[in-house]
């Protein structure tokens, strides 16, 4: 699995994993850990390519009946040895399991307000909400729950400032999905990734290798490919967890799909990034303007924070 992923959160909100118990925990200029092992904080390693690199695409996929919504297809259920804890297991096939993600942002392309986002996915029942919490309390005997949310990083993963916007919220939830646990220790064959945006489907299936081919502009217009840093950084976790034996898939679950509209499972990841932006914009929103314009504008660099469970 990559090293530990630690990065700066906005102030008053972060997302911790411990094993199978995810908290939401409200503290000043906390952090957010999205992988729960190994524990030992590293440094994030930049994934670059280069044009002659093999570059392993993930695929899509099709759904076995085009009626059935994410969690009727992948029923919840636990599959002994494998996994103790229920996932979202394949009813047509039990190697496959369903990575729900979604991401929200407030002030998505302003250029006079700061936008603020917010990431989540579901990876068992998300039928139980987070847990908010500090870190003064214990968080020994709290109920688990399968839902992960958490503020998007106003930086890249080695750094450098970047402005949020709904499609990085969501491509960056999709990277925290497939980091989260080593899923391939669990015998699963094919992790699919339910997502209601043809942006990240068609550029981890279509376009990556197209981009790389043209050193990262665009097939038609040549300008540079947005969101570079974390396409290179999920193009390396799919090219590991494919040496690995485990296949990525999407599947595009449609705002306009009465599939989508059905699904319980995706709504409900949906509303926990909407919460999570909304957090970080009440937050902000009552800071004094000189020092939100040092602490919160997307230009201003921040040292990430650590701490240990």
């Amino acid at each position: 699995m990559p090293a530990a992923e630690t990065a700066t959160a906005h102030q008053g909100l972060a997302a911790v994993a411990d094993g199978d118990a995810e908290f939401f925990l409200r503290s000043p200029l906390s952090a957010i850990r999205l992988s729960p092992e190994p524990r030992k904080p590293e440094r994030v390693r930049k994934h670059l390519i280069c044009r002659r690199a093999r570059v392993n695409t993930a695929t899509r996929f099709t759904p076995m009946s085009p009626h059935e919504t994410p969690e009727e297809h992948f029923p919840l259920q636990s599959v002994i040895p494998r996994a103790l804890e229920p996932r979202f297991v394949n009813r047509y096939d039990s190697h496959e399991i369903l990575l729900a993600v979604d991401g929200s942002c407030i002030n998505n392309g302003s250029t006079t307000k700061i936008a603020v986002a917010g990431c989540s996915f579901t990876y068992k029942d998300a039928r139980k909400p987070g847990i908010y919490s500090t870190f003064s309390q214990s968080l020994s005997g709290q109920d688990e729950c399968g839902a992960v949310g958490f503020a998007l990083e106003q930086t890249s993963p080695d750094g450098e400032p970047r402005v949020a916007n709904s499609n990085r919220a969501k491509l960056r939830a999709v990277i925290a999905a497939l980091e989260f646990r080593e899923w391939q220790k669990e015998g699963w064959k094919r992790i699919v990734i339910a997502t209601d945006l043809e942006y990240i489907v068609l550029g981890a299936t279509k376009w990556l290798a197209l981009w790389i081919r043209r050193k990262w502009k665009k097939v038609r217009k040549g300008q540079p490919v947005a969101n570079r840093d974390l396409w290179e950084q999920l193009h390396g976790t799919i090219d590991k967890l494919a040496r690995l034996g485990t296949e990525v898939s999407f599947w595009l679950v449609s705002t306009r799909d009465i599939v989508r509209q059905s699904s319980a499972l995706m709504q409900e990841t949906k509303e926990l990034a909407r919460d999570v932006a909304a957090e970080l914009h009440d937050t902000s929103s009552q800071e004094p303007i000189g020092r939100m314009a040092v602490k919160e504008a997307p230009v201003a660099p921040v040292q990430p924070l650590h701490f240990a469970l």
